[in-house]
């Protein structure tokens, strides 16, 4: 089926070929109309038109110009014109735009059948023009994109040791990962480890942001220097430094070059991290210096924002003094944690804290019991309440989140994160949910247009996460899906009773893209704007 446009002046024109065609048995399933090219334009831009049947003599812009136009915006409509005069200049100019037909008034209703019939083959020519050219387009991107990914992944294989980096292996298999890699290069392995984000992030914003720091060290370190900025399959961030022979590393240069990197990170990215320094190694002890920097990360929870190097190899570890762990009151926890004591149970923990600075070997060990003791506190308390961990704390990065006992600041983080999210969840449920909805409708018809989910929370005092979730919960309906409906219901009456450009509708609703505006309007009310408003018009004649 197919989408037609009736471009004239002449509404008396338009309404004698609405009536006097019979368009959907000619497999026309939406007929639309419009009485000048802005009109034109308008529908254009919401509706994927497939053919333009159209005028050309028009007051201000005629048709040849809505068709020039239309070339500029999408070459996919077929224009097919309509005109009261036999003028040559005319039909060589609708020539040259692409016009499938050129048809005098008064027209003929058999011709017009027929042409506009047969110019559904030009439509199909297009559309199997079009999918061609997204598939080849959709290939030639997933090939682009691929490409870094074949050389991450050779990485991931060498220093996970599935790919036994040997000679014959590499030379096998170097061309699969489209890798350009001499098997005899000296590489340096830096680690860069995210210790903690300023910023609260989801997760598809914290990959992103993670997907600019890897960035940020291609230019910086690899901007003269042969190299690849790598993600591990455990999520780590790796430079693998090209050189031709160890001498060649500049160590108090890479030093530098970290101090500065870390200091960009803290300023532009949100977060603080460390740097680990590895030694330069041929590709077939990469692994070894993988685990090795994995180690030094692992037993650096106190410090952060430092570059630390690789040891070299002693022979022995040197045995630490095991001192007898924190004591932690876990059942006091549970007592500040269910009373609602936020202050005075972050009090003790910054305390537990404290001590672990001044004992950095059996900090790792500590911090673990102290994160299995929080989550323990938590679910002593929901299920006292007889409520799930999930529906106090929400479906986020609290279980099984390796990061949060990375460093001492890391998981000060998380667990200010939880503690937080579960008393103020202790707290609604201790006050009537049916005001707080009350509230939260009340603020959403106050600040239609630049209402944010933020904002609405802080007006209630709740944590913006358990606000959605409380929302759905009382209302059976998602807190965006309410905002959508009130505005659309507003844009229905300014539609009715105002005579606002549709375009200042959209506007004072709080969208920036039309186009998205009149798709959201169709979905909530089966029809797109201008049609909605035309209704209406036609009922008060």
């Amino acid at each position: 089926m197919y989408k037609l446009l009736i471009v004239d002046d002449e509404v008396y024109a338009i309404k004698a070929l609405l009536k006097g065609i019979d368009w959907n048995g000619l497999g026309y399933s939406e007929v639309y109309s419009a009485c000048d090219a802005d009109e034109a334009m308008e529908i254009i831009r919401t509706v994927n038109i497939d053919v333009l049947l159209c005028d050309i003599e028009m007051p201000d812009s005629n048709g040849l110009d809505l068709v020039g136009w239309v070339r500029e915006h999408n070459t996919s409509i077929v224009p097919v014109f309509l005109t009261g005069h036999a003028d040559f200049a005319y039909a060589q100019q609708a020539i040259r735009l692409g016009s499938y037909e050129y048809l005098l008034k008064p027209v003929n209703y058999d011709q017009l059948r027929s042409v506009m019939v047969k110019v559904q083959e030009r439509v199909e020519e297009l559309r199997k023009v079009e999918q061609f050219d997204e598939r080849f387009q959709t290939y030639e991107k997933l090939w682009e994109k691929q490409k870094p990914l074949l050389t991450e992944r050779f990485w991931q294989d060498i220093l996970g040791q599935r790919l036994i980096p040997t000679a014959d292996n590499l030379l096998q298999q170097l061309p699969a990962y489209n890798v350009t890699f001499a098997p005899n290069t000296w590489i340096l392995p830096i680690l860069l480890s995210v210790e903690m984000w300023s910023k609260e992030f989801n997760l598809r914003d914290e990959e992103i942001m993670e997907y600019a720091l890897r960035n940020a060290a291609a230019e910086l370190f690899l901007q003269s220097q042969a190299g690849d900025v790598i993600q591990d399959r455990n999520g780590l961030h790796f430079i693998l430094i090209y050189l031709t022979n160890p001498a060649e590393a500049d160590m108090d240069g890479w030093l530098t070059k970290c101090q500065d990197y870390i200091d960009v990170c803290s300023r532009l990215f949100y977060c603080s991290l460390s740097c680990y320094i590895g030694r330069p190694v041929g590709i077939g002890d990469l692994s070894d210096s993988y685990h090795a920097l994995l180690e030094l990360e692992a037993r650096n929870i106190v410090n952060t924002k430092v570059v630390q190097f690789q040891p070299e190899r002693t022979g022995s570890v040197p045995a630490n003094p095991i001192k007898a762990p924190v004591h932690i009151e876990c059942a006091d926890w549970v007592v500040l944690f269910e009373l609602g004591k936020k202050e005075e149970l972050t009090k003790r923990l910054d305390a537990v804290l404290a001590e672990l600075r001044e004992d950095q070997f059996s900090a790792a060990e500590t911090i673990d019991a102290l994160y299995h003791s929080i989550l323990h506190m938590v679910y002593q308390v929901s299920h006292k309440h007889g409520r799930s961990v999930k529906e106090m704390l929400g479906t986020g990065k609290w279980f099984g989140d390796a990061s949060a006992t990375r460093s001492i600041a890391q998981f000060k983080q998380w667990a200010a994160r939880v503690i937080t999210a579960g008393i103020d969840y202790m707290q609604v449920m201790r006050m009537d949910s049916s005001a707080i909805i009350e509230k939260i409708k009340q603020y959403v018809q106050a600040n239609l247009k630049d209402v944010m989910r933020e904002e609405i929370a802080s007006h209630v005092h709740l944590n913006s996460a358990y606000l959605s979730r409380l929302f759905k919960k009382e209302t059976g309906q998602t807190l965006m899906d309410y905002i959508i409906t009130v505005r659309m219901n507003q844009a229905k009456i300014m539609l009715i009773e105002t005579d606002f450009k549709i375009s200042e509708i959209c506007e004072s609703m709080g969208y920036e893209n039309f186009s998205h505006f009149s798709k959201v309007f169709k979905k909530q009310v089966g029809v797109h704007p201008q049609e909605f408003r035309k209704r209406y018009q036609l009922l008060d004649k």
